[in-house]
């Protein structure tokens, strides 16, 4: 606490009370006040001399007034006396103090102050209940407040200084012997009264500047004080939060130990997914939260830390706020936990374009497609604008690496690789990507995995029609049955057929369709090209001519007499 000051300038309505002292004002008396003010002592032990002598002058003061109060007889002169009195019991209480509290080194004597009792507030008892924290805050602020009120009261304690200094300096212009008699005893009562009032500054700067030299003296040895600072927080406070930590601790791992074991040797597998037990389950872990926050609240009780203590109930009241707010938010997440919202563990829903399984719902929920690689772990608040279904044994994806597909351009490829962003295809000796939810959108054909057919057709020319509906498909399917027979999949090929498919415009064409299993992916061009060869091969044994497309402009009679009308003009042009 900052010492008051007592130099006051109500001192001048006592200053007649100091005996009648001829003072003889001229230019080296006011220096040497001034200089005696300026070169008071440094040390405590003079700072109480200081003190204690005025002290004795104050109370002699008083006891003078007294004597003049109880001779008085008229009653504006016992008011002033009265008054004078007041203002010097004021002064000498100050002076009490400040001698005290240079004995005692400037402590904060505010905890030994009694207050008046007064009748019930809950808004003052609302403070109080958070005085605990205020009282922290300004602890921790305390001793750069007092630095700066110092400094402060040093700075106007200085500008009064200079301000009576030019008072007195004032004063010397005037010679007091050539003045009346009651001119010269006010002139000595006012002179007087500046004399005393350039004491009182004297002392209370000089007290301001040791109370700072003090203060300031502390604030060098930070490193002392941040290891205390240290040793008193491990001891006291920072022992109270380790033991709150471990109490809380210890009760979780005891909670979810028993859990544990419920979930795993009282529950059946198949019930661990139902509502009653996913219900139970999340009431015990609520159940969990509360014995934890006891525990916490409970250490801080027993500990007798009431900053602690209000703090935790202060983060209670503002969590149960908070909930008003979030409240309907929570209750859908509620459903979702409970397995009995829109999304539901298990089945089926769209994410991102991609169709996925859902795997678990919990504060993080995880979907994965079976046939991607990668999981996707989403906040269960991500799980309100979704909606699954339950799965019908639906393909999770058109392919799976190593297979062989087919693309609506007719590109033909084998997949690599395929996770929930890209799909790596190899086509022709290079790697091609495509987004994973681009590539699920493309009708593709899958070679590999219900099998495929290879569909060739084959023509020959009309000067086979006598033997095109029996020889010729007799023919070719004993030659490309042999063919395949010898081929490396032999084994892969399903069936064949050959048949007469229509006769067309230059030729009589033959289906040709052979039915492969998914194994044979990777041979479905040499296949193809299998069918033409063996096909040719047929054509040149047997002599059968393979037609190629021929286009016949058919004229019209206009276009005749037209060409007769040009010749007979070239011929008369040319005889």
């Amino acid at each position: 606490m900052l010492l008051l000051s007592i130099g006051l300038p109500g001192s001048a309505l006592y200053a007649h009370a100091i005996p009648q002292v001829k003072p003889q004002i001229n230019d080296s008396a006011a220096s040497n006040s001034v200089k005696d003010a300026d070169t008071a002592s440094k040390g405590p032990a003079d700072q109480l001399s200081v003190i204690v002598q005025s002290l004795q002058e104050k109370r002699k003061q008083r006891k003078e007034l007294q004597q003049q109060l109880a001779k008085a007889t008229q009653e504006d002169e016992k008011k002033d006396l009265q008054q004078r009195i007041d203002e010097l019991k004021t002064v000498i209480k100050q002076l009490n103090h400040s001698f005290e509290q240079i004995i005692i080194g400037g402590l904060d004597l505010d905890p030994f102050s009694d207050g008046p009792a007064k009748p019930f507030d809950w808004k003052e008892e609302l403070i109080l209940a958070t005085k605990p924290i205020i009282d922290a805050l300004k602890d921790f602020t305390e001793k750069p407040r007092k630095i700066e009120n110092l400094r402060s009261k040093i700075s106007l304690l200085q500008e009064q200084h200079d301000l009576i200094a030019l008072a007195l300096n004032a004063m010397t212009r005037f010679q007091p012997d050539t003045m009346a008699r009651p001119i010269k005893e006010e002139f000595e009562s006012v002179t007087k009264k500046w004399l005393q009032r350039q004491a009182d500054n004297a002392q209370d700067l000089e007290i301001a500047h040791y109370q700072l030299a003090s203060l300031e003296e502390s604030n060098k040895d930070w490193g002392q004080s941040l290891k205390t600072g240290m040793v008193d927080f491990a001891q006291g406070r920072g022992l109270t939060l380790t033991i709150a930590i471990i109490a809380a601790l210890s009760i979780w791992l005891l909670m979810r130990s028993l859990l544990w074991l419920y979930q795993k040797k009282l529950v059946p597998p198949g019930r661990r997914n139902s509502i009653q037990v996913r219900l139970a389950g999340y009431a015990y872990r609520i159940l969990t939260g509360l014995l934890v926050m006891l525990a916490i609240l409970m250490t801080f009780y027993l500990a007798n830390d009431f900053l602690l203590l209000t703090l935790a109930f202060v983060l209670l009241i503002a969590i149960a706020l908070s909930l008003r707010h979030i409240l309907p938010r929570y209750i859908n997440e509620t459903r979702l936990l409970l397995d009995i919202g829109p999304v539901r563990i298990g089945e089926r829903l769209i994410y991102n374009g991609l169709p996925m399984q859902v795997r678990s719902i919990n504060v993080h929920s995880l979907l994965r497609n079976p046939d991607l690689k990668g999981i996707v772990r989403l906040p269960l608040s991500a799980l309100d604008d979704m909606v699954s279904r339950p799965d019908i044994d639906e393909p999770w994806f058109p392919c799976r690496p190593g297979e062989y597909v087919m693309l609506p351009d007719g590109r033909f490829g084998e997949v690599l690789e395929q996770t929930l962003e890209l799909v790596l295809l190899q086509m022709k000796g290079s790697l091609v990507q495509f987004p994973a939810a681009d590539f699920f959108r493309l009708d593709l054909l899958n070679l590999s995995r219900q099998g495929f057919v290879v569909v060739v057709i084959f023509g020959i020319d009309y000067k086979h029609q006598a033997q095109c509906l029996d020889e010729v498909p007799t023919r070719l399917n004993d030659a490309l049955e042999h063919a395949l027979a010898q081929a490396e999949f032999s084994d892969k090929i399903v069936s064949l057929l050959v048949e007469f498919k229509e006769a067309n415009t230059n030729s009589l064409d033959y289906l040709i369709v052979v039915n492969c299993k998914g194994e044979a992916a990777n041979s479905y061009f040499t296949i193809n090209r299998l069918i033409q060869k063996t096909c040719v091969e047929v054509c040149n044994r047997e002599g059968w001519v393979i037609p190629f497309t021929q286009l016949t402009v058919h004229q019209g009679e206009g276009f005749k007499a037209l060409s007769e009308r040009n010749t007979q003009i070239h011929q008369q042009l040319n005889p």
